[in-house]
């Protein structure tokens, strides 16, 4: 690796690490090399943005940094430099930044927040970049699972869930089992993890009107 090459890398730890935060933390297919190295690109340039903002802003009031200038951050001549240096300060400072700028970004991905505003006004209807399965179950409360090839029916409350390729995952609170055939009810337990081949499981959204229903039902059968 040459020496701009690592200058490069070491520019890009920023970004590099707010995309790492990204992955881990939003709900998303699975992201390709090139990708993965768009979100480090953009959210280091963002983290790089912010940190141009402060300087300025931090040399105003007087607290430390008073002799930086806006034209004083040097990692937007580095590429074009001839002998590239590292601003070392400058890369530290836009790494700490990138926490933030990670969270945000994150933020905005999990609540489709670009998704919501070009719904809003025409643009588009495309749901966000999840899965249907994913954004389904993100939408939902208290829900009934039915596997009829397993001849049972769950009732309970989403606590997480995951999708690869093969499987579909599922845990579930306050859950009550029925029968399948009959809907006769045959046990309850805390939480259940169920996981099933895709598209092997049928999942409806249980109502409001219904769960207040039951549960007056349960306080007149206790009294």
């Amino acid at each position: 690796m040459n020496q701009f090459l690592a200058t490069l890398v070491i520019i890009l730890l920023p970004g590099i690490i707010a995309a790492v935060i990204c992955d881990e933390i939003t709900v998303h297919r699975k992201w390709t090399s090139f990708r993965f190295s768009l979100y480090a690109l953009v959210l280091g340039i963002l983290s790089y943005i912010v940190l141009q903002l402060i300087y300025p802003i931090v040399g105003a009031v007087n607290v430390c940094f008073e002799y930086i200038r806006w034209k004083d951050l040097k990692v937007w001549k580095t590429p074009f430099s001839v002998n590239p240096e590292i601003p070392v300060n400058e890369v530290i400072f836009a790494t700490i930044l990138s926490l933030p700028v990670a969270f945000l970004a994150a933020y905005v991905i999990n609540q489709r927040i670009f998704n919501k505003i070009s719904q809003k006004i025409g643009v588009s209807s495309k749901y966000g970049d999840d899965n249907l399965y994913s954004y389904y179950l993100d939408t939902v409360d208290w829900i009934y699972v039915r596997d009829s090839e397993g001849g049972l029916t769950y009732q309970g409350r989403i606590m997480a869930f995951s999708e690869t390729d093969q499987i579909q995952e599922l845990v579930m609170s306050e859950v009550t089992v029925f029968r399948y055939s009959d809907s006769k009810e045959l046990y309850s337990v805390p939480t259940i993890y169920l996981t099933k081949e895709m598209g092997k499981f049928v999942i409806e959204t249980i109502s409001e009107d219904y769960l207040e229903g039951a549960k007056n039902d349960d306080k007149k059968t206790s009294k």
